[in-house]
């Protein structure tokens, strides 16, 4: 009991050793705690970013996707299905007559070509392949408007053509003497020159004199060419991606039902539509509105936040509403495979690598190298100092109270020497100062898990965020023609803000409470080893 009370009267009497040691092992604690809890944390959101797929229950990703930079390598069907799924050729004659309204949708897959659904899937590998989800993503292309009216009036006629003969003095004579002898002739028959029957004698009887009048004449050709100036037109046009969702399944697709932030996820319903959150945002649509895809109104019935970065939509429709409404029946561009195991993904990545002719595998190491931003760059500074600063903290720490502790010591000869020369053997002095700084290494201990907790309080408190930018194959801000459109979505990324969670773990806090524990005993140790060393004469010699 002797040497609690002692240990005791020691810390109370030097208050101020007592406050500043312990709060020297604090900081070292706190800071390991804030260092390792923050690392941890951007670890743990950096692998859901790294592995998107990861996130929607699934190893690999089968596309048919491609580059239109290299275009002159594909085949040319593959080189024509490209150009005709990456442009659009709206023939409004077909959509009604001139000034009527009219609403069009066009559905294009661009660059991520699609396949046969049925026909793919079954040749699966099952021994491989513990469960898959198909989907579709399209592009979709919305004008609406009036027909416009083109009119170009061309003017022609108002030319005159003059056609005249000649004839000779002798030819007019004789057929004025022709003339004369027939209406004689006529009237002797007692014929009236004037009836019908009278003009058909008179010709026939002048028909050897009658000139004979025949010409042939060709008009100049001519182009007329009216300029009708540029068409006015009121036409709108926006894009914007749609999905189709694999709803019957619900653990691996392009979107999972607990991704939902607001409303309720596809429950059977008809004409239900699901709405990416930054769309929504972006548009201000909420649950419960109508959205009308190629003339089909659909409900909003929920606002999703989708995880699969590298291929998100706008919207988000059944498989098959999206392959009805597209015109595009057992077409899918997008095959979500969970492996039956982490050790034979490499093994089915090869095997659906034969899947058909251009099959694209996208797994997790492939979708790292797509990413990008702030969060991979804190992420990769955090796990190259990490352990450089945590060891400069802990010695740092360790240094400063130890030599504080010496200080404390010195200042104790007098004290000490007077216990040796009392008695105390060398080891009973060496366990009163080692277990004096053992209580201050839990005094720290404690202040350090509240200065932990604090700041991992207002770190969350603060909503730190950090950006990743992903390569997105199926999306992209519209504008400009469709060739330019989708030949950018192999290269557009899509941002996301990843929020900085840090996670309290009774493990790191027991990490915190060891390197005070550890310091104070290691401080303690040196402290003790120069006190044992000690004489008692060199403290009576102090006395005096």
């Amino acid at each position: 009991m002797f040497y609690l009370k002692y240990l005791w009267a020691e810390l109370s009497r030097r208050l101020g050793k007592t406050l500043t040691i312990s709060l020297g092992l604090a900081l070292s604690s706190a800071i390991i705690i804030i260092i390792i809890a923050v690392s941890q944390s951007l670890s743990s959101a950096q692998d859901k970013v790294l592995n998107p797929l990861q996130n929607v229950g699934t190893d690999i990703m089968v596309t048919r996707s491609v580059s239109t930079s290299n275009m002159m390598d594909l085949d040319e069907a593959t080189r024509t299905e490209l150009m005709s799924e990456s442009r659009i050729s709206t023939d409004l004659s077909k959509l009604g007559n001139p000034g009527d309204q009219f609403v069009n949708d066009s559905f294009l897959s661009g660059t991520l070509l699609t396949f046969a659904s049925d026909e793919n899937t079954k040749k699966l590998d099952l021994s491989l392949v513990k469960k898959y989800a198909t989907g579709l993503i399209l592009n979709v292309t919305h004008q609406e408007g009036k027909i416009p009216q083109v009119t170009a009036t061309i003017q022609t006629g108002g030319e005159d053509f003059e056609v005249s003969q000649k004839i000779t003095s002798e030819q007019s004579s004789k057929f004025r003497e022709a003339m004369d002898q027939a209406q004689e002739a006529v009237r002797a028959k007692g014929l009236d020159p004037r009836s019908e029957e009278g003009r058909a004698a008179m010709d026939a009887a002048i028909k050897e004199y009658a000139p004979e009048m025949s010409t042939t004449f060709r008009t100049p050709n001519r182009t007329y060419t009216q300029d009708v100036g540029s068409i006015s037109t009121d036409i709108k046009t926006t894009n914007f991606t749609v999905g189709g969702v694999d709803t019957t399944k619900t653990d691996i697709g392009l979107i999972l039902p607990d991704q939902i932030t607001d409303g309720k996820y596809f429950d059977g319903e008809v004409d239900q539509v699901l709405i990416n959150k930054s769309y929504a945002d972006k548009n201000n649509t909420k649950v419960g509105d109508k959205i009308s895809i190629n003339k089909k109104e659909l409900i909003v019935t929920g606002i999703i936040d989708p995880k699969l970065y590298t291929n998100t939509a706008d919207m988000y429709v059944p498989i098959v509403d999206l392959q009805n409404l597209a015109g595009k029946s057992d077409r899918i561009n997008v095959i979500l495979v969970k492996s039956t195991n982490a050790n034979s993904v490499s093994k089915t990545s090869e095997s659906l690598a034969n899947l058909f002719t251009g099959a694209k595998i996208t797994d997790a190491t492939s979708t790292a190298k797509e990413v990008s931003g702030s969060l991979v760059n804190a992420s990769n500074l955090v796990n190259k100092f990490i352990g450089l600063v945590s060891i400069l903290v802990v010695l740092a720490s360790f240094i400063i109270v130890s030599l504080l502790t010496l200080l404390s010591v010195n200042k104790r000869v007098r004290e000490i020497g007077t216990l040796k020369a009392l008695g105390w053997s060398n080891g009973l002095v060496t366990r009163q100062i080692i277990l004096e700084n053992l209580v201050l290494g839990i005094f720290g201990a404690i202040i350090g898990i509240g200065l932990g907790v604090l700041a991992i309080y207002l770190i969350n408190h603060y909503n730190i965020t950090f950006s990743a930018n992903f390569a997105n194959q199926s999306t992209g801000e519209g504008g400009g023609g469709f060739m330019r459109r989708f030949a950018q979505t192999t290269q557009n990324n899509t941002a996301t803000s990843v929020k900085l969670n840090v996670e309290y773990s009774y493990i790191i806090m027991l990490l915190g409470v060891l390197t005070a524990i550890i310091g104070s005993f290691v401080s303690g140790t040196v402290a003790a080893f120069k006190s044992a060393k000690m004489k008692p004469q060199e403290a009576l010699r102090k006395l005096e």
